[in-house]
């Protein structure tokens, strides 16, 4: 089977063309697919010199957001044959053998719609969210201890493929197949849940999210963000719109549960602000 790698680059023409030209070494990746998501500082012009037999650089015609520009890549994918979707952030790196064993994963059981391996910083993991599972996700200590309970019992296991809730976008693959009847990802969405959201469309099309226990890969996290945005809490601000489209549509979340979710955002917020802080005078002692 054909696969087909997305990368999506807003601004960031030097991160993602370090990433291009690591894909282009691994001899698994059939083609790359970069898309510029509109970027504003030529990053669109910079990035065409990479463009080749296996490398197609294409452009966007607004910037919609991470779900809009991985789906304008996907159906750019699919119109060019893949049957295997890699969706990768510019800040990852994974090897050959990762690849190998996604994609036989997906090919031997179609009952898998979104794979990934374990991330060696941090924890890519998580249970499929209902508004608890929401709430939790908005306070980083709390979240953080769940996805490493949840990563290290993954580490443990005697199977090589398990079961997951979400596996994070910062890198997966998915079927041409699966993506399809899903829907893709949510363009209503612009920087966040969007891997919550296709999880739960694949498990309405009788999918199943799965994780690689034995394999991992890298993850730099947040490179365009932290360009973009600067600090937590600046960035945490544009995650509540997915938060509340996820819930309202995707849990049929009602009045109370939503007033839940305002308070415990509002607190969420107050723990990121307290957080850039104490950063922000670490770097100042390191400084001095």
């Amino acid at each position: 089977m054909n696969n087909a790698l997305i990368v999506l680059n807003y601004n960031d023409a030097r991160t993602t063309g370090s990433f291009i030209e690591a894909a282009l070494k691994l001899s698994k990746i059939d083609r790359i697919v970069v898309v510029d998501n509109c970027s504003t500082d030529g990053s669109y012009e910079t990035l065409k010199k990479y463009e080749s037999d296996r490398a197609a650089v294409i452009q966007t015609d607004k910037n919609g957001g991470y779900a809009y520009g991985n789906n304008f890549g996907c159906r750019y994918a699919a119109e060019h044959g893949a049957d295997i979707l890699f969706i990768s952030n510019p800040d990852v790196r994974f090897k050959d053998e990762t690849v190998s064993k996604m994609q036989d994963a997906l090919t031997a059981d179609p009952s898998i719609g979104m794979i990934a391996p374990l991330v060696n910083q941090g924890y890519n993991i998580w249970n499929l969210p209902g508004l608890l599972g929401v709430i939790e996700s908005i306070f980083l200590v709390w979240f953080n201890i769940d996805k490493k309970i949840i990563k290290n019992k993954l580490a443990a296991s005697d199977k090589d493929i398990e079961t997951a809730g979400v596996v994070e976008g910062s890198f997966f693959a998915t079927t041409g197949q699966a993506y399809e009847k899903a829907g893709g990802l949510d363009e209503r969405t612009f920087l966040y849940y969007e891997e919550n959201i296709y999880a739960r469309r694949l498990e309405k099309c009788g999918y199943r999210v799965a994780a690689l226990t034995k394999e991992r890969y890298d993850h730099f996290h947040s490179v365009s963000i932290k360009k973009r945005y600067g600090g937590k809490v600046r960035a945490f601000k544009h995650f509540k719109p997915g938060m509340k489209l996820y819930l309202r549509e995707y849990t049929g979340c009602g009045g109370a549960g939503m007033v839940l979710f305002e308070v415990a955002f509002a607190i969420g917020y107050a723990e990121r602000l307290l957080f850039d802080i104490a950063n922000g005078i670490l770097h100042i002692i390191h400084k001095n």
